[in-house]
């Protein structure tokens, strides 16, 4: 199936123009950034090269059906006209989820059950056998959309979410979504042509992917699964090309350096950066921020700090008037990027920001901040500053 089909990437709030810039750079055609997802054009293939390289985007969506109903009875007679044995066998499994806005529904479990009942029942009119459900780990997952007497069904062509990079062994309890600390280094304007440091690295996120973008590793690179691969479509040899595409470099000129100040976090960096086969790019050490200094400069530094959630207020002002202290003593020349939630707390870094982005870190809305950390005055580097 080469023809033209239509996909829905979905993203985090605030990523989506990152991710349609993305999909364009991927061969992507007629791209519309929505409210955290972008709707796009192009083949299977496409797809497939979408799932596996794609940095900003959490699940690419096939629409395979659209229609417009009005009652229970034509929304399961539409349902039911979709040839799902192109997809799944009798003896797979499927799932149906959706996503409903309007009253044509009582709820939307009841939407998923009529869906599921439909095509079940093709299933059954065809080979006299039916696939089973499967809510966990499903052959074929469906997404239903549903707003007012409109709907659109969807194939789930990632399975897991595309967050789930496959490196990470070893959780942190504030860990950053993989997607974010990737959507971090794209907007930080970091070229990979200097040195990359996070001086509060926890388990590492950031500065993988910092270095997978540096050595130019697909964020695909090292998972195992994908829904599309329990398709009975799915086309092996494709895949094959797809994955061979990719132009992984052997060195760089450039190194990644992490500091914690505790050890068991840095313990579990040291386990994601060696599962993500960096260990001779990342350098690790357990320190508190204030000690670190960059080894070479010009540096960025990209870091993920506490927002105060587990702090009174005194710590956590203490804390960031030493960040701001740090940067300002020890990083001249270097510039400085920050995420964090807690604006009231970030008044105590006394630096203005250059550049500032709203991205949300789960479902806590944060503003990501860029310094250009100067050696002398800043009468001797005029720039337009604005407060963070």
């Amino acid at each position: 199936m080469n023809d033209t089909q239509l996909f829905v990437a979905k993203t985090y709030a605030g990523l989506e123009e990152i991710l349609k810039e993305e999909l364009e750079r991927l061969g992507a055609r007629r791209c519309r950034a929505v409210t955290r997802a972008v709707e796009f054009e192009g083949d299977m293939e496409l797809m497939y090269r979408a799932n596996y390289f794609c940095r900003f985007a959490l699940r690419i969506l096939w629409q395979v059906h659209q229609f417009a109903f009005r009652d229970n009875k034509q929304f399961y007679e539409q349902i039911y006209k979709y040839p799902a044995e192109r997809v799944m066998s009798p003896e797979g499994t499927l799932a149906f989820s959706v996503t409903m806005s309007g009253n044509a529904f009582k709820t939307p479990l009841f939407a998923a059950q009529l869906a599921k009942d439909a095509v079940c029942d093709r299933f059954r009119e065809k080979f006299d056998r039916r696939p089973s459900v499967d809510r966990n780990a499903p052959d074929v997952q469906f997404h239903l959309h549903i707003h007012d007497n409109n709907a659109a069904l969807f194939l789930d062509s990632s399975g897991e979410s595309l967050h789930k990079r496959g490196y990470r062994v070893a959780d942190h309890p504030a860990q950053i979504s993989e997607v974010v600390a990737a959507a971090m280094v794209e907007l930080s304007g970091w070229r990979a042509d200097c040195d990359l440091i996070d001086p509060m690295c926890g388990s590492a996120t950031i500065l993988i992917e910092g270095a997978m973008k540096a050595l130019n590793i697909p964020a695909g690179f090292f998972r195992h699964d994908y829904g599309f691969f329990h398709w009975s479509n799915f086309d092996r040899k494709r895949w094959n090309r797809i994955t061979d595409e990719a132009d992984i470099h052997d060195d760089i000129p450039i190194d990644f350096y992490g500091s914690d100040i505790s050890a068991r976090f840095l313990d579990l960096a040291r386990d994601n950066v060696r599962q993500a086969r960096l260990s001779d790019f990342i350098h690790l050490g357990r320190k508190a921020m204030r000690d670190t200094t960059p080894p070479r400069t010009p540096a960025f530094l990209i870091f993920n700090p506490p927002y105060g959630e587990r702090l009174d207020m005194e710590d956590i002002d203490t804390l960031y008037r030493e960040i701001g202290d740090t940067l300002k003593q020890k990083y001249a020349g270097c510039t400085a990027c920050i995420i964090s939630s807690n604006m009231q707390a970030i008044k105590n870094i006394g630096l203005h920001s250059s550049k500032k982005s709203t991205l949300y870190n789960g479902a806590l809305e944060c503003k990501f901040l860029r310094y250009d950390l100067y050696s002398g005055s800043k009468r001797q580097n005029p720039q337009t500053f604005i407060n963070p």
